[in-house]
């Protein structure tokens, strides 16, 4: 757990800010399904590489031709 100033540092506010538009009470089950949501299938294929497990993503390589 941060706190509110370091959270205001890394986003570039003020702890005033960040308690204005982004603090409210969750719950811990309502918190991991927020962070849990993943791209629907399909969706991000042409661009990039995801590892479900890992919970990674990659650039695929871009091919250009002219």
């Amino acid at each position: 757990m941060k706190s509110a100033d370091q959270v205001a540092l890394e986003a570039g506010n003020s702890p005033a800010i960040i308690f204005k538009h982004y603090h409210e009470l969750t719950t811990e089950e309502q918190a991991a399904a927020w962070f849990s949501t993943l791209p629907k299938p399909g969706q991000w294929e042409n661009a990039h590489d995801y590892d479900k497990k890992k919970r990674i993503v990659t650039l695929k390589p871009t091919v250009y031709s002219i």
